[in-house]
């Protein structure tokens, strides 16, 4: 139930079409999951300060809550990083070139990329985490799209994992990270899907429904629109499945879970609700 909200006094505008018209649609944690009337984008209100959400990300939230142990769901994944740079290579025609991850967390999507070949290197807003990524040799640095140093210019490739639903202003940090593209560049970026059967059958009891660590909601037309409107072509989407650890499935599954299996198997799972879209900046000419 979504108790009564003033909606007509909120002052905030869509960060994707500039709206000021929203439906409430879920309360959950102290927080109201909003829709926009004009566009569909749907968001958490309020959204925590910067600094509110540069504490989020601090140690506790890797090695706590849902992770308990960010590094063993990371080493579940590495075949899922193989999976996601093959596609991304057939696609692209790129084997190889300079690739920027946004959200890099400690640095294991990293390490994937290096060892497959690309000269990577990794942005968080976690200063522990980028702290972590270099202590394993990875070049990273604290921060967002929008305050990289003038020389992280001309990608081949972008990478935005599981990041853009956790950003305060989703379509500004798309455009800066579209800037540091070379002319004909990539980006993709994963998140869930709002649209899904899962998300749209389970409400606020999606397991991505997660104000305020998640503050926007996509679907693929508002995660096309945010790559459109900073310059982007969409090219091709793909719905991935994830390995994960048999401790958070079963905490995803129950609320609770058991640690003594974090490091144990994991297993693949795929409820189609989290999509992975490649878009292009266009080279130099295109119209």
């Amino acid at each position: 139930m979504v108790h009564a909200f003033p909606v007509s006094a909120l002052s905030r505008r869509c960060n994707l079409c500039g709206g000021g018209a929203f439906s409430p649609l879920h309360e959950k944690d102290g927080y109201f999951v909003l829709a926009c009337e004009g566009c569909g984008l749907v968001f958490t209100h309020p959204v925590p300060g910067e600094e509110s959400l540069r504490a989020i990300y601090g140690r506790e939230y890797f090695e706590g809550g849902l992770y308990r142990s960010y590094e063993s769901e990371a080493a579940a994944r590495r075949a899922d990083y193989r999976k996601w740079l093959a596609w991304i290579s057939r696609t692209t025609g790129l084997a190889g070139g300079r690739w920027l991850d946004i959200g890099c967390a400690t640095g294991s999507f990293l390490s994937a990329a290096r060892d497959e070949g690309w000269d990577a290197r990794g942005v968080d807003i976690s200063a522990y985490c980028a702290g972590e990524a270099r202590k394993r040799g990875l070049e990273a640095r604290a921060g967002t799209a929008r305050d990289l140093p003038s020389g992280w210019k001309d990608f081949d490739v972008i990478s935005m994992w599981d990041t853009v639903e956790h950003l305060a202003d989703p379509s500004g940090d798309m455009a800066a990270a579209a800037a540091r593209l070379r002319p004909g560049g990539w980006l993709v970026a994963s998140t869930g899907d709002v649209a899904s059967i899962a998300a749209r059958l389970l409400g606020r009891r999606w397991w991505l429904m997660l104000p305020p660590v998640h503050l926007y909601f996509f679907s693929r037309r508002t995660l096309e629109g945010v790559m459109r409107k900073a310059g982007l072509m969409p090219v091709a989407l793909r719905r991935f499945g994830r390995r994960l650890s048999l401790g958070r499935a079963a905490r995803m599954l129950t609320g609770g879970g058991a640690t003594a299996i974090e490091r144990g198997p994991s297993l693949y799972f795929n409820a189609f609700d989290i999509m992975t879209l490649l878009a292009q900046r266009p080279a130099e000419g295109a119209p």
